[in-house]
C-alpha cells in the first residue's frame, strides 16, 4: 500500500491546486471608427464631423455599457487619440496606443483602453511585415498586451489588430496579392498568439477588424476561426445570428466607396483558453448602429441630409467570463 501513497497524494494535491476561481465578467468591445483621410480626402464620408463627436460618443457608450476592454481601430492621429483618452480617463480607463507615423502622417490606428480593476501589465506593438501598397500607408500590425487584475488572480493575453483590406466582388476576393497579404498577416498573428500566451499558459483574446468573416472572404476567415483552440464569440453566443458589422444599409457604406458588397461580420472577438484560465461566452451584441443626433451627410447636391451612425462599421460587444485556474 505504501507504494500508492505518494501518487494518490500527488493527485489530490494537483486537484486542489487546479480548483477554478470564481468567474469574473469581461466585456470586450471592438470598433472600427473609420476616421481615415488620405491626401485630404475622406476614405469614409464626413470624417471631420464624425471625429468631432467620436470621443463623446465612445465615452457615452463606455459609461452606459461598461466594457472592460475597448479595442478601437482607425484612430489615425494623435489629436483623435488624445480626445478619446481624455474622455475615457474619468471612467477609469487606461490606454495603450502605438505611436509613429508613415510618410503620409497616419499612425497605426489602434487604441486599447482597459477599465479598472483590470490593468495593462505590459504591452508592445509589432508592425505587419507583409501588406499591400494602400495598407502600407498605415502602420498596421498587432498590439500585444498582458491584462491583469492581480487581486482577483485574473490574467490574460490580448492581441488587438486591424488586418489588410480586401477588394471583393459579392464577398469573394478579386486580388490574389491581397489574399496572400492577409494570409501572411494572420499567420503572424497566430505566431504572436503563442508567444503572448506563453505557449498556451495564459488564456487569450484576438480582437479587431479582420476584414473577413463567415461568407465574406470566408477562406481567409477560416485561417483564424479554424486554428486549434480558437472560438469566435458571436458564433458561440448564437451560431444562427449574423452579427452584421458591415452593413450596406448604413448610409456611410451606401454612399461610400463600397456600397455593393454584402452585409457581413468582419469585426471579431476570438478567444482561446489557457492552462491558467478558461473563457465562457455569456452573450454578444452589435452596437453603435444607431444614428447620432446632429450627425448627417448630404449624398448629393440639393439632397436632404441623411442621419448617420458614428462609423461605416458597427461595433461588436462580447460578454465573456474568465475562470482562472489557480
Amino acid at each position: 500500500m505504501k507504494l500508492h501513497t505518494v501518487p494518490i497524494a500527488a493527485l489530490l494535491l494537483g486537484a486542489a491546486l487546479a480548483i477554478p476561481a470564481a468567474a469574473a465578467p469581461v466585456r470586450v468591445l471592438t470598433y472600427n471608427v473609420g476616421l481615415l483621410e488620405v491626401f485630404g480626402s475622406d476614405y469614409v464620408p464626413i470624417v471631420k464631423e464624425r471625429a468631432a463627436v467620436a470621443a463623446r460618443e465612445i465615452a457615452r457608450f463606455a459609461s452606459e455599457r461598461s466594457p472592460d476592454v475597448i479595442v478601437l481601430q482607425e484612430i489615425w492621429t494623435s489629436s483623435q487619440a488624445k480626445s478619446i483618452t481624455e474622455a475615457l480617463a474619468p471612467l477609469g480607463y487606461e490606454v495603450a496606443r502605438p505611436k509613429g507615423c508613415t510618410l503620409i502622417g497616419t499612425e497605426g490606428g489602434l487604441l486599447v483602453a482597459v477599465r479598472r480593476p483590470l490593468g495593462i501589465a505590459s504591452w508592445s506593438f509589432a508592425r505587419y511585415r507583409k501588406s499591400t501598397f494602400v495598407d502600407s500607408l498605415a502602420r498596421k500590425g498587432v498590439l500585444q498586451a498582458v491584462i491583469e487584475n492581480s487581486a482577483e488572480g485574473v490574467r490574460f493575453a490580448l492581441l488587438a489588430t486591424h488586418t489588410v483590406a480586401l477588394d471583393t466582388d459579392r464577398g469573394t476576393p478579386v486580388d490574389v496579392k491581397q489574399v496572400d497579404a492577409i494570409a501572411a498577416q494572420l499567420e503572424s498573428l497566430l505566431a504572436q498568439l503563442d508567444r503572448a500566451s506563453e505557449a498556451g499558459r495564459l488564456p487569450a483574446l484576438l480582437v479587431g477588424d479582420f476584414n473577413v468573416g463567415p461568407g465574406y472572404a470566408g477562406a481567409s476567415y477560416r485561417l483564424v476561426a479554424d486554428a486549434p483552440g480558437i472560438r469566435e464569440a458571436g458564433a458561440v453566443a448564437d451560431p444562427a445570428e449574423a452579427w452584421v458589422t458591415w452593413d450596406p444599409a448604413n448610409p456611410l457604406v451606401r454612399y461610400g466607396d463600397y456600397p455593393n458588397e454584402p452585409a457581413a461580420k468582419v469585426d471579431h472577438v476570438f478567444l482561446r483558453d489557457g492552462r491558467e484560465g478558461r473563457w465562457t461566452v455569456k452573450g454578444a451584441d452589435v452596437v453603435f448602429h444607431e444614428a447620432i443626433a446632429g450627425l448627417s451627410l448630404v449624398p448629393s447636391r440639393g439632397a436632404q441630409p441623411v442621419p448617420t451612425p458614428l462609423s461605416d462599421h458597427y461595433g461588436f460587444l462580447a460578454e465573456l467570463e474568465i475562470e482562472s485556474v489557480r
